[in-house]
Protein backbone atom coordinates (compact mmCIF):
# COMPACT_ATOMS: atom_id res chain seq x y z
CA UNK A 1 0.00 0.00 0.00
CA UNK A 2 2.90 2.36 0.70
CA UNK A 3 4.16 1.81 -2.85
CA UNK A 4 0.70 2.54 -4.30
CA UNK A 5 0.31 5.67 -2.17
CA UNK A 6 3.66 6.94 -3.46
CA UNK A 7 2.56 6.28 -7.03
CA UNK A 8 -0.67 8.24 -6.46
CA UNK A 9 1.32 11.19 -5.07
CA UNK A 10 3.54 11.33 -8.13
CA UNK A 11 0.51 10.98 -10.42
CA UNK A 12 -1.05 13.98 -8.67
CA UNK A 13 2.10 16.03 -9.14
CA UNK A 14 2.19 15.18 -12.85
CA UNK A 15 -1.38 16.37 -13.23
CA UNK A 16 -0.64 19.59 -11.33
CA UNK A 17 2.24 20.24 -13.72
CA UNK A 18 0.00 19.66 -16.72
CA UNK A 19 1.80 16.48 -17.80
CA UNK A 20 5.48 15.72 -18.18
CA UNK A 21 7.51 15.22 -21.34
CA UNK A 22 10.54 12.99 -21.05
CA UNK A 23 13.62 13.80 -23.11
CA UNK A 24 14.16 11.52 -26.07
CA UNK A 25 17.78 10.59 -26.57
CA UNK A 26 18.01 10.68 -30.34
CA UNK A 27 20.94 12.15 -32.25
CA UNK A 28 23.29 11.15 -35.03
CA UNK A 29 25.00 8.02 -33.77
CA UNK A 30 27.93 5.92 -34.97
CA UNK A 31 26.35 2.49 -35.18
CA UNK A 32 29.58 0.74 -36.04
CA UNK A 33 31.09 2.06 -32.81
CA UNK A 34 27.94 1.21 -30.83
CA UNK A 35 27.93 -2.34 -32.21
CA UNK A 36 31.62 -2.88 -31.40
CA UNK A 37 31.14 -1.54 -27.88
CA UNK A 38 28.01 -3.68 -27.42
CA UNK A 39 29.94 -6.83 -28.33
CA UNK A 40 32.64 -5.92 -25.81
CA UNK A 41 30.01 -5.51 -23.06
CA UNK A 42 29.10 -9.13 -23.62
CA UNK A 43 25.77 -9.58 -21.83
CA UNK A 44 22.33 -7.96 -22.14
CA UNK A 45 19.54 -8.42 -19.58
CA UNK A 46 15.89 -7.75 -20.47
CA UNK A 47 12.76 -7.71 -18.27
CA UNK A 48 9.40 -7.90 -20.02
CA UNK A 49 5.85 -9.36 -19.75
CA UNK A 50 5.86 -11.57 -22.86
CA UNK A 51 7.27 -15.03 -23.56
CA UNK A 52 7.83 -13.97 -27.16
CA UNK A 53 10.84 -11.99 -26.00
CA UNK A 54 12.69 -15.30 -26.10
CA UNK A 55 12.45 -15.43 -29.87
CA UNK A 56 13.51 -11.80 -30.21
CA UNK A 57 16.47 -12.45 -27.89
CA UNK A 58 17.56 -15.47 -29.93
CA UNK A 59 17.45 -13.43 -33.12
CA UNK A 60 19.54 -10.67 -31.56
CA UNK A 61 22.15 -13.16 -30.35
CA UNK A 62 22.28 -14.84 -33.76
CA UNK A 63 22.83 -11.51 -35.49
CA UNK A 64 25.31 -9.88 -33.12
CA UNK A 65 26.78 -12.69 -31.03
CA UNK A 66 25.69 -10.96 -27.81
CA UNK A 67 24.24 -13.15 -25.05
CA UNK A 68 20.76 -12.12 -23.87
CA UNK A 69 19.29 -13.13 -20.54
CA UNK A 70 15.60 -12.32 -20.39
CA UNK A 71 12.94 -12.76 -17.75
CA UNK A 72 9.16 -12.74 -18.08
CA UNK A 73 7.37 -10.84 -15.33
CA UNK A 74 4.32 -8.63 -14.99
CA UNK A 75 4.52 -4.83 -15.02
CA UNK A 76 4.52 -4.45 -11.24
CA UNK A 77 7.34 -7.00 -10.93
CA UNK A 78 9.33 -5.20 -13.65
CA UNK A 79 9.10 -1.84 -11.90
CA UNK A 80 9.80 -3.29 -8.45
CA UNK A 81 12.90 -5.12 -9.69
CA UNK A 82 14.22 -2.06 -11.53
CA UNK A 83 13.74 0.20 -8.51
CA UNK A 84 15.35 -2.23 -6.06
CA UNK A 85 18.32 -2.96 -8.31
CA UNK A 86 18.87 0.72 -9.07
CA UNK A 87 18.86 1.71 -5.40
CA UNK A 88 21.12 -1.21 -4.45
CA UNK A 89 23.45 -0.43 -7.38
CA UNK A 90 23.09 -4.11 -8.32
CA UNK A 91 23.48 -5.65 -11.77
CA UNK A 92 20.02 -5.89 -13.27
CA UNK A 93 18.11 -5.18 -16.44
CA UNK A 94 19.56 -3.11 -19.24
CA UNK A 95 16.26 -2.93 -21.15
CA UNK A 96 12.68 -3.15 -19.93
CA UNK A 97 9.37 -3.57 -21.71
CA UNK A 98 6.19 -2.52 -19.90
CA UNK A 99 2.54 -2.03 -20.74
CA UNK A 100 1.88 0.11 -17.65
CA UNK A 101 1.87 3.77 -18.68
CA UNK A 102 1.11 5.00 -15.17
CA UNK A 103 4.11 3.31 -13.54
CA UNK A 104 6.38 4.29 -16.42
CA UNK A 105 5.34 7.95 -16.46
CA UNK A 106 4.78 8.45 -12.74
CA UNK A 107 7.72 6.53 -11.36
CA UNK A 108 10.31 4.99 -13.62
CA UNK A 109 10.93 7.91 -15.99
CA UNK A 110 10.51 10.99 -13.74
CA UNK A 111 12.45 9.43 -10.87
CA UNK A 112 15.34 8.51 -13.14
CA UNK A 113 15.16 4.74 -13.01
CA UNK A 114 14.88 4.39 -16.80
CA UNK A 115 15.64 6.56 -19.82
CA UNK A 116 13.52 7.07 -22.92
CA UNK A 117 15.67 6.30 -25.95
CA UNK A 118 14.98 6.59 -29.69
CA UNK A 119 17.68 5.18 -31.98
CA UNK A 120 18.83 7.74 -34.53
CA UNK A 121 17.87 5.25 -37.25
CA UNK A 122 14.23 5.51 -36.22
CA UNK A 123 13.63 9.08 -35.12
CA UNK A 124 12.19 9.90 -38.54
CA UNK A 125 10.43 6.54 -38.99
CA UNK A 126 8.48 5.93 -35.80
CA UNK A 127 5.53 8.36 -35.69
CA UNK A 128 6.23 11.23 -33.30
CA UNK A 129 3.21 10.41 -31.14
CA UNK A 130 4.77 7.01 -30.36
CA UNK A 131 8.18 8.34 -29.30
CA UNK A 132 7.65 9.91 -25.89
CA UNK A 133 7.70 7.43 -24.26
CA UNK A 134 8.76 4.99 -26.98
CA UNK A 135 6.17 2.44 -28.13
CA UNK A 136 7.32 -0.50 -30.22
CA UNK A 137 4.00 -2.28 -30.78
CA UNK A 138 0.22 -2.24 -30.19
CA UNK A 139 -2.23 -5.04 -29.40
CA UNK A 140 -6.04 -5.04 -29.32
CA UNK A 141 -7.75 -6.59 -26.31
CA UNK A 142 -11.24 -7.44 -27.50
CA UNK A 143 -14.48 -8.99 -26.25
CA UNK A 144 -15.14 -12.41 -27.74
CA UNK A 145 -17.84 -15.07 -27.66
CA UNK A 146 -18.37 -18.79 -28.22
CA UNK A 147 -19.34 -19.56 -31.83
CA UNK A 148 -20.59 -23.07 -31.03
CA UNK A 149 -23.33 -21.67 -28.81
CA UNK A 150 -24.04 -18.48 -30.79
CA UNK A 151 -24.30 -17.90 -34.54
CA UNK A 152 -23.48 -14.22 -33.97
CA UNK A 153 -22.36 -12.02 -31.12
CA UNK A 154 -24.77 -12.46 -28.20
CA UNK A 155 -24.18 -8.90 -27.08
CA UNK A 156 -24.57 -5.69 -29.07
CA UNK A 157 -23.41 -3.10 -26.55
CA UNK A 158 -20.86 -2.85 -23.76
CA UNK A 159 -23.83 -2.12 -21.52
CA UNK A 160 -25.06 -5.70 -22.03
CA UNK A 161 -22.16 -6.76 -19.79
CA UNK A 162 -23.89 -5.00 -16.88
CA UNK A 163 -27.28 -6.75 -17.26
CA UNK A 164 -28.64 -9.66 -15.19
CA UNK A 165 -28.37 -11.97 -18.22
CA UNK A 166 -24.57 -11.69 -18.08
CA UNK A 167 -24.13 -11.63 -14.31
CA UNK A 168 -21.16 -13.85 -13.47
CA UNK A 169 -20.60 -14.57 -17.17
CA UNK A 170 -18.07 -11.90 -18.12
CA UNK A 171 -14.45 -13.07 -17.97
CA UNK A 172 -11.43 -10.78 -17.81
CA UNK A 173 -7.99 -10.36 -16.33
CA UNK A 174 -8.07 -8.85 -12.85
CA UNK A 175 -7.64 -5.04 -13.07
CA UNK A 176 -5.72 -5.18 -9.79
CA UNK A 177 -2.86 -6.84 -11.66
CA UNK A 178 -3.57 -5.85 -15.27
CA UNK A 179 -2.88 -2.15 -15.51
CA UNK A 180 -4.16 -1.90 -19.08
CA UNK A 181 -7.67 -2.83 -17.89
CA UNK A 182 -7.56 0.12 -15.49
CA UNK A 183 -6.29 2.26 -18.37
CA UNK A 184 -9.29 1.08 -20.42
CA UNK A 185 -11.60 2.17 -17.62
CA UNK A 186 -9.91 5.58 -17.74
CA UNK A 187 -10.79 5.87 -21.43
CA UNK A 188 -14.38 4.87 -20.65
CA UNK A 189 -14.59 7.66 -18.06
CA UNK A 190 -13.28 10.15 -20.62
CA UNK A 191 -15.82 8.85 -23.18
CA UNK A 192 -18.77 9.44 -20.85
CA UNK A 193 -20.89 11.13 -23.51
CA UNK A 194 -20.45 8.19 -25.89
CA UNK A 195 -21.26 5.75 -23.11
CA UNK A 196 -24.40 7.70 -22.25
CA UNK A 197 -25.55 7.73 -25.88
CA UNK A 198 -24.80 4.00 -26.21
CA UNK A 199 -26.92 3.27 -23.14
CA UNK A 200 -29.91 5.17 -24.48
CA UNK A 201 -29.55 3.51 -27.89
CA UNK A 202 -29.42 0.06 -26.33
CA UNK A 203 -32.24 0.41 -23.79
CA UNK A 204 -34.39 3.16 -25.30
CA UNK A 205 -34.29 5.47 -22.32
CA UNK A 206 -31.85 7.90 -20.67
CA UNK A 207 -29.49 6.48 -18.08
CA UNK A 208 -30.11 7.10 -14.39
CA UNK A 209 -26.78 7.94 -12.79
CA UNK A 210 -25.53 7.08 -9.32
CA UNK A 211 -22.01 8.25 -10.20
CA UNK A 212 -20.55 11.44 -11.77
CA UNK A 213 -21.06 10.29 -15.38
CA UNK A 214 -21.96 7.35 -17.60
CA UNK A 215 -18.36 6.16 -17.75
CA UNK A 216 -18.12 5.77 -14.00
CA UNK A 217 -21.61 4.25 -14.02
CA UNK A 218 -20.57 1.55 -16.48
CA UNK A 219 -17.54 0.61 -14.39
CA UNK A 220 -19.63 0.45 -11.22
CA UNK A 221 -22.32 -1.70 -12.83
CA UNK A 222 -19.76 -4.00 -14.42
CA UNK A 223 -18.00 -4.49 -11.08
CA UNK A 224 -21.34 -5.15 -9.36
CA UNK A 225 -22.27 -7.74 -11.99
CA UNK A 226 -19.73 -10.24 -10.63
CA UNK A 227 -17.28 -10.60 -13.53
CA UNK A 228 -14.95 -13.57 -13.20
CA UNK A 229 -11.26 -12.72 -12.85
CA UNK A 230 -8.45 -14.66 -14.53
CA UNK A 231 -4.67 -14.38 -14.45
CA UNK A 232 -4.03 -14.57 -18.19
CA UNK A 233 -5.55 -13.87 -21.59
CA UNK A 234 -4.93 -17.50 -22.51
CA UNK A 235 -7.15 -18.66 -19.66
CA UNK A 236 -9.91 -16.21 -20.62
CA UNK A 237 -9.87 -17.16 -24.31
CA UNK A 238 -9.91 -20.89 -23.56
CA UNK A 239 -12.75 -20.56 -21.05
CA UNK A 240 -14.86 -18.59 -23.52
CA UNK A 241 -14.06 -20.73 -26.56
CA UNK A 242 -14.19 -24.21 -25.00
CA UNK A 243 -16.61 -26.48 -26.84
CA UNK A 244 -19.56 -28.26 -25.25
CA UNK A 245 -20.85 -25.34 -23.17
CA UNK A 246 -24.61 -24.84 -23.01
CA UNK A 247 -24.41 -21.30 -21.66
CA UNK A 248 -20.88 -19.98 -22.26
CA UNK A 249 -19.54 -16.64 -21.04
CA UNK A 250 -18.08 -13.77 -23.02
CA UNK A 251 -14.61 -12.50 -22.25
CA UNK A 252 -12.02 -9.77 -22.69
CA UNK A 253 -8.71 -11.07 -24.07
CA UNK A 254 -6.01 -10.15 -26.57
CA UNK A 255 -6.88 -10.74 -30.22
CA UNK A 256 -3.63 -12.68 -30.71
CA UNK A 257 -5.20 -15.60 -28.83
CA UNK A 258 -7.16 -16.33 -31.99
CA UNK A 259 -3.98 -17.90 -33.34
CA UNK A 260 -4.70 -20.81 -30.95
CA UNK A 261 -8.16 -21.55 -32.37
CA UNK A 262 -7.10 -24.40 -34.71
CA UNK A 263 -4.57 -26.02 -32.38
CA UNK A 264 -6.87 -25.94 -29.34
CA UNK A 265 -10.12 -26.50 -31.26
CA UNK A 266 -11.70 -23.37 -29.82
CA UNK A 267 -15.07 -21.99 -30.85
CA UNK A 268 -14.08 -18.35 -30.60
CA UNK A 269 -14.81 -15.08 -32.37
CA UNK A 270 -14.62 -11.35 -31.67
CA UNK A 271 -17.79 -9.35 -31.01
CA UNK A 272 -17.52 -7.22 -34.14
CA UNK A 273 -19.97 -4.33 -34.24
CA UNK A 274 -20.12 -3.96 -30.46
CA UNK A 275 -21.08 -0.42 -29.46
CA UNK A 276 -19.59 1.98 -28.74
CA UNK A 277 -16.33 -0.07 -28.88
CA UNK A 278 -15.39 -3.76 -28.86
CA UNK A 279 -12.40 -3.39 -26.54
CA UNK A 280 -9.22 -1.36 -26.44
CA UNK A 281 -5.88 -0.94 -28.21
CA UNK A 282 -2.88 -0.82 -25.91
CA UNK A 283 0.82 -0.06 -26.38
CA UNK A 284 3.98 -1.82 -25.25
CA UNK A 285 6.75 0.59 -24.19
CA UNK A 286 10.48 -0.05 -24.25
CA UNK A 287 13.13 1.85 -22.27
CA UNK A 288 16.76 1.57 -21.14
CA UNK A 289 17.59 1.47 -17.44
CA UNK A 290 19.50 4.47 -16.17
CA UNK A 291 22.27 2.34 -14.67
CA UNK A 292 22.48 -0.20 -17.49
CA UNK A 293 25.68 -2.22 -17.26
CA UNK A 294 25.55 -2.73 -21.04
CA UNK A 295 24.31 0.62 -22.39
CA UNK A 296 25.54 0.07 -25.94
CA UNK A 297 24.01 -3.40 -26.15
CA UNK A 298 20.82 -1.85 -24.79
CA UNK A 299 20.79 0.77 -27.57
CA UNK A 300 21.47 -1.88 -30.18
CA UNK A 301 18.69 -4.06 -28.80
CA UNK A 302 16.11 -1.26 -28.85
CA UNK A 303 16.97 -0.65 -32.50
CA UNK A 304 16.76 -4.38 -33.23
CA UNK A 305 13.42 -4.69 -31.42
CA UNK A 306 11.91 -1.86 -33.49
CA UNK A 307 12.98 -3.16 -36.89
CA UNK A 308 13.37 -6.93 -36.53
CA UNK A 309 12.67 -8.28 -33.05
CA UNK A 310 9.06 -7.10 -33.07
CA UNK A 311 8.40 -9.65 -35.81
CA UNK A 312 8.35 -12.29 -33.04
CA UNK A 313 4.95 -10.75 -32.28
CA UNK A 314 3.75 -9.46 -35.65
CA UNK A 315 4.23 -12.83 -37.36
CA UNK A 316 0.93 -13.74 -35.68
CA UNK A 317 -2.47 -12.09 -35.83
CA UNK A 318 -3.18 -9.28 -33.39
CA UNK A 319 0.16 -7.48 -33.04
CA UNK A 320 1.07 -4.25 -34.82
CA UNK A 321 4.53 -2.69 -35.03
CA UNK A 322 4.97 1.08 -34.76
CA UNK A 323 7.57 0.88 -37.54
CA UNK A 324 5.30 1.43 -40.58
CA UNK A 325 7.64 -0.62 -42.77
CA UNK A 326 6.60 -3.82 -40.99
CA UNK A 327 3.41 -5.12 -42.60
CA UNK A 328 0.20 -6.14 -40.88
CA UNK A 329 -0.46 -9.87 -40.64
CA UNK A 330 -2.23 -11.03 -43.82
CA UNK A 331 -5.05 -12.69 -41.85
CA UNK A 332 -5.91 -9.55 -39.91
CA UNK A 333 -9.67 -9.07 -40.33
CA UNK A 334 -9.58 -5.27 -40.27
CA UNK A 335 -6.23 -4.18 -41.63
CA UNK A 336 -3.89 -2.75 -39.02
CA UNK A 337 -3.54 -0.27 -36.17
CA UNK A 338 -5.57 2.53 -37.73
CA UNK A 339 -8.48 0.23 -38.49
CA UNK A 340 -8.48 -1.26 -35.00
CA UNK A 341 -8.30 2.22 -33.47
CA UNK A 342 -11.72 2.93 -34.99
CA UNK A 343 -13.48 -0.01 -33.33
CA UNK A 344 -11.54 -0.14 -30.06
CA UNK A 345 -10.48 2.55 -27.59
CA UNK A 346 -6.78 3.46 -28.04
CA UNK A 347 -5.17 3.93 -24.63
CA UNK A 348 -3.70 7.35 -23.99
CA UNK A 349 -0.96 7.64 -21.38
CA UNK A 350 -2.11 11.02 -20.08
CA UNK A 351 -5.67 9.74 -19.66
CA UNK A 352 -4.33 6.76 -17.74
CA UNK A 353 -2.32 9.00 -15.43
CA UNK A 354 -5.32 11.28 -14.89
CA UNK A 355 -7.66 8.59 -13.55
CA UNK A 356 -5.47 5.65 -12.54
CA UNK A 357 -5.43 6.05 -8.77
CA UNK A 358 -9.10 6.88 -8.36
CA UNK A 359 -10.12 4.01 -10.62
CA UNK A 360 -8.12 1.47 -8.65
CA UNK A 361 -9.94 2.37 -5.44
CA UNK A 362 -13.31 2.63 -7.23
CA UNK A 363 -13.00 -0.82 -8.77
CA UNK A 364 -11.90 -2.43 -5.53
CA UNK A 365 -14.85 -0.87 -3.71
CA UNK A 366 -17.50 -2.05 -6.15
CA UNK A 367 -16.04 -5.42 -7.15
CA UNK A 368 -16.47 -6.83 -3.66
Amino acid sequence: MKRFATLLLVLSLILMLGGVSFPVLAADEDWNAITDAAKNEGLLIVYNPSSRMGEAAEGFTAKYGIEVQWAKMNDVEVSDRVVREHEAKARGADVIVTEDAAILMAQLLPQGYVVNYIPSTHKDIIPVEYQDPLIYQFQPRIIGYNTEAYDESPIESLWDLTTPEWRGKVLMRDPQFTSTNLAWFAEIVEAADEMEAAYEKRFGEPITLTTPNAGWEFIKRLANNKPIMFKSDTDVAEAVGARGQADPPVGLYVLSKHRDIPAKNLALEACYGLEPYMGYLYPAYVAITANAASPNAAKLFVRYLLEEGVRAWTKDLGNFATDPRIPTHPDDPLGGTEAWAKVTMPLNAQTTVKHYGELFDFWMKHAK
